[in-house]
């Protein structure tokens, strides 16, 4: 099959005039450059979109430190579930958090903390909570675990 459609297609380039050829070859240049602007406007919006999303969640994450090593869970989602269930959005396997124990949500830059009504409770700054909005700094208490609202810190650019 496909050696017949090359055999077919070789055919009527040989039957074309070198006009046709020289309209075909410009054809092919401005198809290329129309995908050369897909690609380039693709990738604009791609970084628009990632501040859009800066600005919403206002480029916040959640710190854990643990044995002497910090980790950082960034909140690039409108809603992540927190819990030691392994589906959780960011997993504490930690047995005093619940499998499913809190959940974060943003809106408008502002996030919010909901309780699942787990077993422990959770905390922020050392009160119980049900439904709580956050703030830089606040400290998150699930069970044993605490994690730490941040900023992260700024990257210095290359020049």
């Amino acid at each position: 099959m496909i050696p017949e459609v090359l055999s077919e297609f070789w055919q009527m380039l040989s039957g074309l005039q070198i006009p046709d050829l020289v309209l075909s070859a410009i054809a092919f240049v401005i198809l290329d450059m129309f995908a050369i602007a897909i690609i380039f406007a693709a990738g604009r919006e791609s970084r628009l979109c990632q501040k859009r999303w800066q600005k919403v969640s206002s480029g916040l994450e959640l710190r854990r430190h643990e044995a002497q090593k910090d980790y950082y869970y960034p909140l690039g989602a409108d809603e992540i579930l927190l819990g030691r269930h392994s589906s959780a959005d960011i997993q504490l396997k930690d047995p005093s958090v619940s499998r499913y124990h809190a959940v974060l949500t943003v809106t408008g830059g502002i996030w919010t903390i909901t309780d699942l009504n787990a077993k422990s409770g959770t905390f922020v700054n050392d009160q119980r909570i049900q439904q709580k909005m956050l703030a830089v700094g606040d400290c998150i208490r699930l069970g044993n675990a605490k994690l730490y609202l941040t900023r992260p810190p700024v990257q210095e650019q290359d020049d």
